[in-house]
């Protein structure tokens, strides 16, 4: 606790920035899907292309950028806790050294502020969600319509995300989107805000699965919420440095040993623990059980990541993958 107090007076200055750019964010997480359906009330032809996040649940949506950040901050101050200080996310946020961690940092206001939102429109030629709409509309099966009970929507939720979060997950692995998910896999510094670093064309995706299973399913907001919640937790802390101690969880859950295995630069661990839910990976043999191994982080080309350019290395990122999807194709 006193090097965290000491580290705070030392760098009250950075604080205060870094507090003034998170109410910032905050700020215009809420604001934008408010714009947003104003415009669409205003401009009836644009408002396909201005749904809201979320649209299921109308501008409750606005609640999600206090959302996150309540999770994220409880998340780093619970590390902190079982970790301790100086091993914690919070100790590298606050000296602030790391470009890794700096990237994080970067990727976490973007998901904040709903400007992950607007990249991902301007990505998908603002078509993002016409096209979730256009999955919820024909594949509105609403299979959990017949109960109320919001433990069964949760589970099901869970269940079915997990799966689909899988093999999603399998294909981001591939050639074809590699390029894209290598964003996450280029942290240098493990830590409890790698869930928010993704690439817009990933998030992007994200979108149209989840859109996909709420539709089949009929998931009940309060369910679709609490998952959320919990889902967010979970990602945070399987991205912690601290290893749970309880292994029957191993047989339920990937978790942070194992996940870690999941970042690892070796070619033999590239798709091992792919899943939230472990028993996709033990079902498809992609299972990898944690041994207590040493694991090197990052990815082969570093010198295009974590690089203090933040938006350029977005475009560079997509620019590349359209540049090796042009080459895929030639050669297929």
């Amino acid at each position: 606790m006193d090097d965290f107090l000491e580290d705070l007076r030392q760098r009250k200055t950075f604080v205060a920035k870094m507090a003034a750019l998170t109410g910032g964010a905050v700020a215009l997480g809420m604001g934008i899907p408010v714009v947003f359906a104003y415009v669409g009330e205003k401009v009836p032809v644009l408002a396909p292309f201005l749904s809201a996040e979320g649209s299921e649940l109308g501008l409750k949506v606005i609640i999600f950028p206090i959302g996150v950040l309540a999770i994220t901050v409880s998340c780093v101050i619970l590390e902190a806790l079982l970790l301790g200080y100086e091993n914690s996310t919070a100790k590298r946020i606050l000296t602030f050294e790391s470009a890794s961690v700096r990237l994080d940092c970067f990727y976490t206001l973007l998901r904040v502020s709903s400007l992950m939102m607007i990249l991902s429109l301007i990505f998908s030629l603002g078509w993002l969600y016409v096209i979730a709409d256009y999955i919820k509309a024909h594949t509105n099966l609403a299979i959990m319509s017949g109960t109320d009970n919001i433990v069964l929507h949760f589970v099901a939720m869970a269940v079915t995300y997990s799966f689909l979060n899988y093999w999603v997950h399998r294909f981001l692995h591939s050639k074809y989107l590699w390029e894209i998910h290598k964003v996450h896999h280029s942290a240098e510094d493990y830590n409890v805000l790698l869930p928010y670093r993704h690439h817009p064309v990933e998030y992007l995706i994200a979108i149209f699965y989840g859109a996909f299973t709420t539709a089949v399913l009929g998931i009940k907001p309060e369910a679709m919420i609490l998952w959320l919640a919990v889902n967010a937790v979970y990602q945070s802390m399987v991205h912690s440095q601290y290893d749970w101690k309880w292994r029957w969880v191993e047989y339920i859950l990937i978790t942070p040993a194992a996940h870690r295995i999941h970042h690892s630069t070796a070619p033999e661990h590239f798709n091992s623990n792919l899943g939230i839910l472990s028993i996709w990976d033990r079902m498809f043999g992609t299972y990898t059980p944690p041994k207590g191994e040493r694991i090197n982080l990052g990815v082969a080309d570093r010198e295009n990541f974590n690089t203090d350019r933040f938006f350029v290395e977005i475009i560079a990122v997509f620019l590349r993958w359209v540049r090796l999807g042009r080459r895929t194709g030639r050669t297929a």
